[in-house]
């Protein structure tokens, strides 16, 4: 709901302000602290009405009415308060005759006090007649703030998103597929399965991969979705199949072709829409190789199935019958309990139960949403009664009209950060940094230091996925969601959504009459929309994506036009960035992790407001100072929190110094200076919890001070052999990636005595044939849980049943590895 989120990001701003805006009674700001604390209240008394009205808009337009005025009266006030505030907030806690030097000055500090008076005066009567229409169309204030039927020992659990291992109903299919592929006497190189959106394709076929994949020298899963780019496909596919990084820069396509050819491989192309994709592949991606290599496709249309593997490989999904329908509703219901010898379900619940899973038409997606409802119940009649009631305001079967009402069933609080899922590409895999830094730019998700801004995101993440709107697609070793993808009928349901809510536009969807109350935009480089528009003017959030196969991209100048833009997200290649980006005066983040200029400008390192800046090289292109960053003044980012890449060549001492509010920082080709002002006997960084060094050599390095910091990836040139006994760690280290190093000594000498380390990562590392690798011991490794090895050969590994006590997963890439019976009974895939 697009009010809610407006509604939402001016109460947590004016929490904001009013938290730093510490004033005296009687004081000329005291006005104006009442003023934001009527705008907090206000909003709070909106957002809680907002749930019975959205339920009486349908058969009243003055409803409707009422809460478009309650959105636009919260974007008013937004856009008030960032055009009015700046200069006054500037002064905080100040006299307001101390602080100016000139009569000017005072008058201009005046008005715009007075002025911004002025309008929330206005906004104060508009509120009223709000108020009024409120308590005559009879709308109810949601006390308990959500709803009532929802039990609070369901949100204590965490529920697995099921889609991905359960088959219910298709084990017959799936043993059929699966032994096409693996009898070594059939003509089947590979398999097609089609059907329907929501019919089980991505689910069977993902499980067939994951059970195969052992048996190929390498595997290779990607989504290739309706608007396909294909080079960025052959790159994922060359990488995840382990071709090296100096092949995949140089001769891409011949170099992959060669690797396919040679080695038993196994390919899951997912969602492959037309001819022509597979026509862009199949050149590339061998499918008659006598080396006993599969190939795994799906695809909506019977038509592409046939064309790209003929009628032997065709198997098409059809829907689930009533037993099979009802069979998988039980199994996901099953799950989602913690009480194993629980009887489910209910004698009083079966009926209903049946009439649901009627409604959801033998579609499995439909199914796994349905449950995903039930699941923020409790287990009771009038719950369930609610939620069959919802399904039956659909007059049609299909799985969109059952999305959209899992939609309106969401709280209204969690329904923008679900939208925002839209903006992004169909298929991406998306990072969870990434949509946090996005919610904490927007203001949907408040930064006051008192809750961290990444457990509030895990936290409604962790809620889309227990009602199966969102996949989780890769988690942290702690559990929480890292990386997660949208179905493709999800992510039209919040592109339609939002576009009803003008929640924000796309390129396929943007119109004229939107641009001057557009918010949100995500756009490529075959939209018509320019990014030079510059009738824009109330723009936060733009998503920019340029096809990696085109040539270089053009950035114009007048970007530094959208004066409110708070996000920006590049994704591409550029030529340049403009130095107007300096007028972004209220940018927050900007992502350019995914992202490759040919000039960088030195303007970018001086914005005093960012927070969050990302310029990381993604693993495709190689490192180019001297083209990426031009930059001769000293960085001077006094919010900065997080900075990724910056090399030492550019990132003075004297710089590094002053950036005190860093969270997370990524150094690159660093120097002695820097290792020297880093490991000085008082930390220089008091709020770093996540360093990563990427340096030809590291002799010394003093971290003992720092403790706070609780990640480290050290990442060193693999011609520099090193001990670890010149690196002092930091005290509460949780997390430590150590890459690309040479041992001449067991390293576990130094890092078994780490007292809270618990993940240890060690990536392409190499070690003299007389090390062994020694874990054992009554004080080894007392809280390490997690163990991962990739890329080299390991040596011995020496392991008994008393070091590393909390140990409860061994990750490791290496096939064929002789390791302790320990270690192999929690060894997992990694």
């Amino acid at each position: 709901m697009a009010e809610s989120a407006a509604l939402t990001a001016v109460i947590n701003q004016a929490v904001q302000i009013g938290a730093n805006l510490i004033v005296e009674t009687g004081s000329r700001l005291y006005r104006l602290k009442e003023d934001i604390e009527w705008i907090e209240g206000q909003m709070r008394h909106f957002k809680s009405c907002l749930k019975d009205a959205e339920s009486k808009q349908g058969g009243s337009h003055e409803v409707a009415n009422l809460i478009i005025d309650m959105k636009e009266l919260a974007l008013d006030i937004e856009y008030i308060l960032d055009t009015y505030l700046p200069e006054i907030e500037s002064h905080k806690g100040k006299g307001p005759f101390r602080f100016v030097k000139h009569a000017a000055c005072i008058l201009c500090y005046g008005f715009t006090k007075n002025t911004f008076a002025l309008k929330i005066e206005k906004i104060k009567r508009r509120a009223q007649e709000i108020e009024a229409t409120r308590e005559r169309c009879r709308i109810n204030l949601d006390t308990d703030g959500g709803n009532a039927d929802m039990d609070v020992w369901d949100r204590r659990k965490k529920f697995l998103v099921a889609t991905d291992s359960i088959i219910v109903g298709r084990e017959d299919t799936f043993q059929e597929l699966k032994g096409k592929l693996t009898n070594s006497n059939s003509a089947c190189k590979m398999i097609c399965v089609v059907g329907e959106a929501g019919v089980g394709k991505t689910t069977i076929c993902k499980k067939i991969y994951t059970d195969m994949r052992k048996e190929f020298t390498s595997a290779a899963l990607v989504y290739v979705s309706n608007e396909p780019r294909v080079q960025d496909l052959l790159l994922e596919i060359a990488k995840q199949v382990g071709l090296e990084k100096e092949k995949r820069n140089e001769d891409l396509e011949v170099n992959l072709c060669s690797l396919l050819n040679e080695n038993r491989c196994l390919i899951f192309l997912d969602d492959i829409w037309t001819t022509e994709a597979w026509d862009d592949l199949k050149n590339v991606i061998p499918m008659n190789s006598r080396n006993g290599s599969r190939i795994i496709i799906t695809s909506r249309r019977t038509d592409v199935g046939r064309y790209i593997g003929g009628e032997n490989s065709l198997n098409e999904l059809k829907l689930l019958d009533k037993e099979k329908s009802w069979e998988l509703f039980f199994k996901l219901m099953k799950s989602s309990s913690e009480n194993t010898n629980e009887i489910f379900p209910s004698i009083e619940l079966e009926d209903i139960a049946k009439m649901i899973v009627e409604r959801c038409g033998g579609l499995p997606l439909a199914i796994v949403v349905a449950v995903g409802m039930l699941r923020q119940r409790r287990r009771n009649k009038h719950a369930w009664n609610e939620v069959l009631k919802i399904l039956s305001t659909s007059t049609e079967n299909n799985c969109s009209k059952i999305l959209s009402l899992s939609y309106k069933d969401l709280p209204p609080d969690l329904r923008p950060f679900f939208l925002y899922f839209g903006l992004f590409p169909e298929d991406e895999e998306i990072s969870v940094s990434d949509l946090t830094k996005a919610w904490i730019a927007e203001k949907l998700i408040r930064d006051d230091g008192n809750q961290n801004p990444d457990d509030i995101a895990a936290a409604k993440l962790e809620m889309l996925s227990d009602r199966n709107l969102i996949q989780v697609s890769m988690r942290n070793f702690d559990g929480s969601v890292k990386r997660c993808r949208i179905h493709d009928l999800l992510l039209v349901l919040c592109i339609e959504t939002a576009k009803e809510n003008n929640f924000f536009c796309t390129r396929h969807d943007i119109h004229s009459n939107s641009f001057s109350t557009l918010r949100r935009l995500t756009i490529d480089n075959t939209s018509q929309y320019s990014i030079s528009n510059s009738k824009t003017p109330k723009l936060r959030t733009l998503f920019y994506f340029s096809n990696l196969e085109e040539e270089w991209s053009l950035i114009p100048n007048e970007i530094g036009n959208l004066s409110s833009l708070t996000y920006l997200k590049l994704s591409g290649k550029f030529e340049r960035m403009p130095s107007t980006i300096r007028n972004l005066k209220k940018l927050v983040t900007l992502d350019a992790s995914q992202a490759l200029f040919d000039i960088f400008p030195r303007t970018i390192f001086r914005m005093k407001n960012l927070k969050h800046l990302l310029c990381f090289l993604d693993y495709r292109f190689e490192y180019n100072t001297s083209t990426i960053l031009n930059v001769r003044d000293e960085v001077y980012l006094p919010n900065i929190e997080t900075l990724y890449w910056v090399p030492g060549t550019i990132l003075k001492a004297s710089s590094l110094q002053k950036l005190s509010n860093l969270r997370e920082l990524g150094l690159y080709e660093i120097n002695d200076q820097l290792i020297d002002v880093i490991s000085g006997k008082t930390p220089i960084l008091e709020k770093l919890q996540h360093l990563h060094l990427n340096t030809p050599e590291l002799k010394r390095l003093n971290l003992s001070h720092y403790d706070h910091l609780a990640k480290l990836s050290l990442v060193l040139s693999r011609d520099f052999q090193c001990t670890l006994d010149t690196i002092e760690f930091p005290p509460n280290l949780i997390y430590l990636n150590l890459q690309d190093m040479i041992f001449t000594e067991d390293p576990m000498k130094i890092l078994k005595e780490l007292p809270s380390l618990e993940i240890l990562s060690l990536f392409y590392c190499t070690y003299s044939n007389s090390i062994a690798l020694d874990f054992s011991g009554a004080n080894s490794f007392p809280e390490l849980q997690v163990l991962e090895f990739d890329g080299t050969e390991i040596p011995e590994l020496i392991v008994d049943q008393t070091g590393m006590p909390k140990l409860c997963k061994f990750v490791c890439y290496q096939k064929h590895l002789n390791v302790p019976d320990r270690l192999r009974e929690i060894m997992v895939e990694p």
